[in-house]
């Protein structure tokens, strides 16, 4: 299979991602939910144009609710948490926050003024970085100086060597964001990754990341909306299927034979509870049982960090 393709299909994945921020944007025009009022700028002109219509914005998600069930909603709930990650390292002041795959992220963006001096370092596949500085400079959005976009594939490259070239300091304390990347990962790239962190930052660093747990199928029906995800999946997006996935209750102990210990955890039901609440305390959907949330340390010495999220 050519770069190209795999290019193409990863720079789809992430103008997807956009639509479902932008979507969220435009329904609940809040912090919590609809925080990414930059998203829109990434859609292609017609995307742009149709979603302003709430009938169409129904429409979409009504058939995404049909096809994978729980994945709009995952997709909000997953922003939040990011949200919460991303904020929280720029106020306590941690100097480095490192983007692996970042598609079109925008917290650098939208949250640089609460960004004092952190070294923003946003890793992604050439294609999408190059589209996304493009629509930035068409949007007017100026790239802050302290970040700074560097190609990588990460099934071929040395996270080591693409970081040192961008001026990365191992002995910094640094936040790593991998978001709705794990999966789409072969297993020696995790691995690869998780070692870096282990290895090669300063003990109090901090690693963020949504993953899938692997599911047989005689159980796949116990999981909410999963068995349609995955028809659709397979029918529609065979090029995107998971590569990585980690066994229901096994996080602690994969993480824990990479150097690394859990900060923080919440599986499937503990998404919803913690991030899919609205005001009036009611839950505002389901998301696909499949994912999970984590956060990983080198060490155990901050045991402690996140917890804000549980409140939150």
């Amino acid at each position: 299979m050519s770069n190209i393709d795999v290019e193409k299909r990863h720079s789809e994945t992430a103008i997807f991602a956009a639509l479902y921020r932008t979507i969220a944007n435009k329904e609940f025009k809040n912090e919590r939910f609809g925080s990414d009022y930059l998203a829109e700028y990434f859609l292609p002109s017609y995307f742009r144009f149709f979603i302003k219509f709430k009938k169409i914005r129904e429409n979409f998600k009504n058939k995404s609710n049909r096809l994978t069930p729980g994945l709009y909603e995952y997709m909000l709930a997953r922003t939040v948490f990011f949200d919460h990650v991303f904020i929280e390292a720029l106020n306590e002041n941690i100097p480095q926050i490192v983007l692996l795959g970042a598609g079109y992220d925008t917290r650098a963006y939208r949250l640089a003024e609460l960004n004092n001096a952190a070294k923003i370092i946003e890793l992604d596949i050439a294609a999408t970085q190059n589209r996304k500085k493009k629509c930035l400079n068409k949007a007017h959005i100026d790239l802050p100086e302290q970040v700074t976009l560097v190609p990588m594939d990460f099934n071929k490259e040395s996270l080591q060597n693409v970081l040192e070239n961008a001026g990365y300091d191992n002995d910094e304390k640094t936040l790593f964001i991998w978001e709705g990347v794990s999966y789409y990962l072969e297993p020696e790239s995790v691995d690869a990754t998780l070692e870096f962190v282990n290895k090669s930052s300063h003990q109090e660093s901090v690693i963020a990341f949504d993953y899938a747990v692997s599911i047989s199928e005689e159980n796949i029906d116990n999981y909410y909306g999963v068995n349609k995800f995955a028809q659709t999946w397979k029918k529609h997006r065979s090029g995107e299927l998971f590569k990585f996935t980690i066994d229901e209750g096994k996080i602690g102990y994969f993480l824990e034979q990479r150097g690394l210990k859990i900060v923080n955890h919440f599986d499937n039901q503990e998404i919803e509870k913690t991030f899919l609440l609205n005001e009036k305390g009611s839950l505002i959907g389901r998301i696909t049982g499949l994912f999970r949330f984590a956060m990983a340390s080198p060490n155990n010495t901050i045991l402690q960090k996140g917890k804000a999220l549980r409140s939150g």
